[in-house]
């Protein structure tokens, strides 16, 4: 999927990497309605997760504390709870 952000303006990249576009918390079910940037595990959480590139998790076991970092379409907690970070896109 493209994105009309690539962090070309300094004020996306401060945005992004301060959660300034938003987050979704998340205890149960499945979000898929933005991209995601970044998840952090607030309960240890069992997560199945698809990403644009890379490899997906399913069924997975993550630590309180945790967080992980890419380009996410879908996140699924089956248990436990968590943030899910908006990708910014331009203004």
């Amino acid at each position: 999927m493209a994105h009309s952000n690539k962090l070309v303006h300094n004020y996306n990249s401060n945005l992004q990497a301060f959660g300034q576009s938003g987050f979704d918390y998340v205890t149960s079910g499945t979000i898929n309605s933005h991209t995601y940037i970044a998840i952090t595990v607030l309960a240890t959480a069992v997560l199945d997760v698809s990403v644009e590139a890379g490899d997906s998790l399913t069924d997975v076991s993550i630590p309180a504390g945790t967080t992980i970092y890419g380009s996410f379409s879908s996140i699924t907690v089956d248990s436990g709870r968590i943030l899910a970070y908006r990708l910014a896109l331009d203004k």
